[in-house]
């Protein structure tokens, strides 16, 4: 999700930018919008964006069952305990000599097993490699970095177009999305080759690391979220459009002749892309935005579990600094736009049912509602 091509501007960044001219090809509803937000928090409507935290580029928050702590990720390697609406400075888990977080590298996402015992963890190792992990997480929260096990490394031939989420069904089995590799216009054709993990979704065993491909087709999906067996992803783009897509009944998926195929690199959302690349069934997005004023590096997502915004899925964009919402239960969901001006948000995502956006600038908001 994170933009080689723009370090030279914002030493890291969320996606694959090449123009900033068009209009937006969704239909916005704006409600509840904020042109500005201060330091602290501002109020419109029934939504309050408060400041709870600052943390050197936060890029994943997760929890775990009878935790009250979250847990939010630092991408240089750390993770850091919040509660009693405090973040710990001393980390809970520091891998940083086992990554580096420069780039879209370092360490990128975390999830608990359903027993809250286990923590995973996805980061690129030292050669720039997909790296999950294993750790045992002790009752104080804190993890135990000497049971650090690897369950799969995934080779990445480029920089870029890492991904990085994880997630976890109630199987015990862990969901992790793939970028496509990286440089640009999926030069190697992976996205829709099946012989590669790349460009998909897989359903790993953290007790082997063997996988199944879930979907194909996918760019950059750096963040998904995981709600009542649907699995949204926000795809990041390559010069035109961004884009929300769902992996519906998702426990559903066994084999092979039902993989979702969203459509990269022969399609950027609806539009034809490499010609000489096909599409199995393309599924289309849910929703897709061009670039322009609506911006140009998606940074999704969680459904919202509570308050006037539940079963909605909330995201972001880095480079607008805005963030919607959209109906899960419509076909053709409309985007509503909550708040503007956010300075560089790199996911939404939801702990403990809050929710939170991130910012590359090191801040930590709540959606209050």
């Amino acid at each position: 999700m994170i933009d080689v091509r723009r370090l030279t501007l914002c030493f890291v960044v969320l996606a694959s930018v090449t123009s900033c001219g068009a209009q937006s090809s969704s239909q916005v509803e704006r409600v509840t919008t904020l042109e500005a937000v201060s330091d602290e928090s501002n109020e419109n409507g029934e939504l309050l964006l408060a400041k709870v935290a600052t943390l050197d580029q936060p890029v994943d928050a997760a929890s775990r069952i009878g935790d009250e702590a979250i847990y939010f990720v630092a991408r240089r390697g750390t993770v850091h305990k919040f509660i009693d609406a405090k973040l710990d400075s001393e980390p809970v888990l520091d891998i940083a000599d086992l990554t580096e977080g420069e780039g879209e590298r370092g360490l990128l996402g975390l999830a608990f097993s359903n027993d809250g015992a286990t923590a995973y963890i996805n980061f690129t190792n030292r050669d720039g490699d997909t790296t999950i992990a294993s750790l045992g997480v002790n009752r104080d929260g804190v993890f135990a970095r000497e049971s650090l096990k690897t369950i799969i490394v995934i080779d990445q031939p480029f920089q870029n177009h890492n991904a990085g989420d994880i997630v976890v069904e109630p199987s015990g089995m862990i969901i992790v999305p793939m970028g496509d590799g990286g440089s640009a216009d999926d030069p190697l054709r992976v996205s829709l080759d099946d012989s590669s993990p790349l460009g998909k979704v897989l359903r790993i065993d953290p007790r082997d690391g063997s996988f199944t491909i879930l979907a194909r087709g996918l760019r950059n999906p750096w963040r998904v979220d995981l709600y009542q067996d649907r699995l949204w992803l926000a795809d990041v783009g390559q010069g035109k459009f961004e884009e929300v897509s769902a992996l519906n009944d998702l426990t559903k998926i066994t084999s092979s002749p039902q993989i979702a195929d969203f459509g990269w690199s022969a399609y950027e959302a609806n539009d034809r892309f490499n010609k000489d690349q096909k599409s199995i069934g393309h599924t289309p997005p849910v929703i897709s935005y061009q670039h322009g004023d609506d911006g140009c590096s998606i940074s999704g997502g969680a459904v919202a579990v509570s308050g006037s915004l539940i079963y909605r899925y909330i995201f972001a964009d880095f480079c607008s600094g805005r963030v919607w919402s959209i109906a899960t239960n419509e076909f053709s969901p409309k985007m509503t736009l909550h708040f503007d001006g956010l300075d560089s948000p790199t996911a939404v995502v939801r702990a403990n049912e809050k929710l939170f956006v991130l910012s590359l600038n090191g801040t930590i908001w709540q959606i209050r509602n």
